[in-house]
């Protein structure tokens, strides 16, 4: 295969590729009307099998769910959640005050 025709080909398949590598990078987008979110009980059982074990703040915005709360030892853990799916999206836990009094 001649260069030419093989730079031609490269060239190609790099431009078809770039539109799709921007749809994987992008944000979640907001809830629209009609669009089915799951649910308050749906949110809280995915938190629990991420940790949380008492829940202190929960609200929806921005297509996804905010959860504060606590895991077993008391330390301090936010999760969001993409509200169409349930699928985890950020996942922050703050070491216990008790890890911090240890040696």
């Amino acid at each position: 295969m001649p260069l030419r025709t093989a730079a031609r080909i490269l060239a190609m398949t790099a431009l078809f590729a770039l539109p799709a590598a921007g749809v994987l990078a992008q944000a979640p987008a907001p809830i629209r009307p009609g669009e089915t979110a799951i649910s308050l009980d749906d949110a809280r059982r995915i938190a629990r099998e991420h940790g949380v074990v008492r829940v202190e703040e929960i609200e929806l915005g921005d297509g996804k769910w905010e959860i504060e709360g606590r895991d077993g030892t008391g330390a301090a853990i936010e999760i969001d959640l993409r509200a169409t799916d349930g699928v985890l999206l950020k996942m922050e836990r703050d070491r216990p005050a008790s890890a911090d009094a240890r040696p």
